[in-house]
């Protein structure tokens, strides 16, 4: 028996009570969106792609590390405002993202409660525009025990939610996230900004934001000789931790000079983020949110000659 095709995201009845998806009626960019990650600093980053949304833009390939992987989750769902609206409301919640919240479970990032309870329960997720979006998601995580950046292409927006947390899952306040044979952590420390991964699948045109101002310079670990012991069986680990001021200056470095030679187009900071990782100021994220969305504004003209013939629905 022939299968019965799925209807395209135009032709499906979305339940009333989720969030129709914002990418309905557009067309995709063959653009990749590269998104860093930073814990809260991730407001810009949710201020940026609602900038996006609102013009229509949708990159068809979405690849985050970290925040920028929880951002893009939303994005690829067309769910704008998402992101800002969660980290505002349960900004003050212990079971968010809190110290209390790692004393309690293990993990500083609730992964019971953003996981689960709010997607499910308090703030129902659409995972069928996930599952129906023209857009793809990779996450990137840190593979323990080879000490190199894990790449994970979403299939299922459930089925494989254990890269997504474990692409957010900060070390020393996170527990270790085991699946498909690999033992993973925030993707941060081994791949921060994924643009060679990016580069690597052959398409053109990068739109890289950051979550740093121009000029940051990202010092030594000091909890460097607390993570060697705490993750003693995996060498490899503990070495990518070691040296990724390094690598992440080096980066930081470079990525300036391709947008200025036209390899890659940057979105970032105009100035210091100063909110904590963990902030609990619900002000101070709108704040930062609304910083990203006005950065983005001022470099649409700009980003759009970038992107030439490639940039496609926009509104006028």
């Amino acid at each position: 028996m022939q299968e019965t095709p799925k209807p395209t995201p135009e032709q499906r009845v979305w339940q009333s009570n989720l969030h129709e998806p914002s990418y309905i009626g557009c067309e995709v960019s063959p653009v990749n969106l590269v998104l860093e990650g930073g814990a809260m600093r991730g407001q810009f980053t949710a201020g940026v792609l609602d900038f996006f949304m609102d013009q229509r833009f949708w990159a068809h390939h979405v690849i985050g590390t970290s925040a920028g992987a929880l951002n893009g989750y939303n994005y690829v769902a067309g769910e704008d405002g998402r992101t800002c609206y969660l980290n505002t409301k349960y900004c003050s919640d212990w079971r968010y993202l809190s110290m209390k919240s790692f004393v309690r479970t293990g993990n500083a990032f609730g992964v019971e409660f953003t996981f689960d309870t709010i997607p499910n329960e308090l703030e129902p997720f659409n995972y069928d525009a996930f599952r129906y979006s023209p857009m793809k998601l990779t996450t990137v995580a840190s593979n323990l025990e080879t000490g190199e950046a894990d790449y994970f292409t979403f299939g299922d927006p459930k089925e494989d939610l254990p890269y997504l947390i474990a692409s957010s899952a900060m070390p020393l306040v996170s527990k270790i996230v085991t699946y498909d044979g690999k033992k993973m952590l925030d993707g941060g420390t081994c791949d921060s900004v994924p643009i060679l991964y990016s580069m690597l699948t052959g398409v053109k045109k990068h739109v890289v934001v950051l979550t740093q101002h121009d000029g940051y310079v990202k010092e030594p670990n000091k909890l460097q000789a607390l993570a060697s012991r705490q993750y003693s069986d995996y060498p490899h680990f503990v070495e990518r931790m070691r040296y990724r001021h390094f690598e992440y200056n080096r980066l930081y470095r470079a990525l300036p000079k391709m947008h200025d030679d036209g390899s890659v187009f940057v979105i970032r900071p105009p100035e210091p983020v100063t909110i904590g990782s963990m902030e609990k100021d619900a002000d101070k994220l709108f704040a930062l949110y609304e910083q990203g969305y006005e950065t983005a504004a001022h470099a649409w003209p700009a980003l759009k000659r970038y992107l030439g013939s490639d940039l496609r629905s926009v509104t006028a």
